[in-house]
């Protein structure tokens, strides 16, 4: 039936003959490999699987912003609230939806920690906050005057929802004129990532951190990631012989 299948969806598919090979999902390829008894039927399955485009092909796609670009996005936030939320979002790692789950007794102003809820079948935990962070959420928290349960309430008081956090960055992501294809939410937990192994941090720290329940899901960011790069090649050619 496999052998059958691949058959027809070479014969039958009008995109050009690589793009119908590659079209094909790993599990038809692998069965067929195990499955179909002639060897050039699997010599054949083979090559489609081998020209199947890498897990680079979605590194490439991933948008991040550099550390200026950071910085300034951040630095035209005047809003007490705002600035908490995309502080957090980016020093964590959180994605829009993640930010609404945010409770105020998720913040710990004595151990000063934040409990972090995440989605998508990623790990929860809880963070210890850097000192502009406390400062930042501990000013706007100043602000309220409300008992809503909520870090981060809408003016309705319910949790701040994903279309209003797409709102907020694209109108900051404006004003700070950042790409257009920056201006997207995400972009603050692809671009805590790369920073961080930018400087140096284990991979493995950089899951735990996202709460990546797998790894290849973190080994994307190091494929961006210039100054993880350039740090390895200084210490592995230091190593080696000059001319």
């Amino acid at each position: 039936m496999i052998k059958f299948g691949l058959s027809v969806h070479l014969q039958t598919s009008a995109l050009p003959v690589q793009s119908r090979l590659v079209n094909l999902s790993y599990k038809h390829v692998f069965f067929a490999l195990i499955n179909i008894g002639n060897w050039s039927n699997r010599l054949f399955c083979l090559i489609i699987f081998l020209m199947k485009p890498s897990r680079s092909t979605k590194a490439e796609t991933i948008k991040f912003l550099t550390e200026a670009e950071t910085k300034k996005l951040i630095g035209e936030i005047s809003s007490k609230r705002d600035k908490a939320i995309f502080l957090l979002a980016y020093r964590h790692g959180l994605r829009a939806s993640e930010v609404g789950l945010l409770q105020r007794n998720d913040f710990d102003d004595k151990q000063l920690r934040l409990n972090i809820h995440r989605l998508k079948g990623s790990l929860s935990g809880v963070h210890p906050l850097q000192a502009d962070e406390v400062r930042i959420l501990k000013s706007y928290l100043r602000t309220r005057e409300d008992s809503l349960p909520y870090l981060f309430p809408s003016r309705k008081g319910a949790p701040i929802s994903r279309a209003m956090l797409d709102v907020l960055i694209k109108g900051y992501g404006e004003k700070a004129k950042l790409p257009d294809d920056k201006r997207h939410f995400h972009v603050l937990k692809h671009s805590i990532a790369t920073h961080l192994l930018d400087t140096g941090a284990d991979i493995r720290f950089v899951q735990d951190w996202l709460g990546h329940a797998n790894i290849q899901n973190t080994v994307i960011y190091a494929q961006i990631s210039v100054g993880s790069r350039v740090q390895k090649a200084r210490e592995h050619f230091q190593r080696m012989q000059k001319f």
